[in-house]
């Protein structure tokens, strides 16, 4: 996400990039996604668990 004003710009979704590799990482969207519950979730975020790095506290 380079471009800082994309929401200026009328972007409401985007993809999540990774800054080295530029790998797809997930997605988010300000309008809201629904879950598989059928819930609406607003701003919504997926990852991708698999791409991501799980770091036990």
């Amino acid at each position: 996400m380079s471009d800082q004003c994309f929401l200026l710009k009328g972007n409401i979704e985007q993809k999540l990039l990774c800054l080295g590799c530029n790998a797809r990482l997930g997605s988010f969207n300000w309008a809201g996604m629904q879950c598989s519950c059928g819930t609406w979730v607003n701003p919504a975020f997926q990852l991708h668990k698999n791409l991501i790095d799980e770091c036990p506290l």
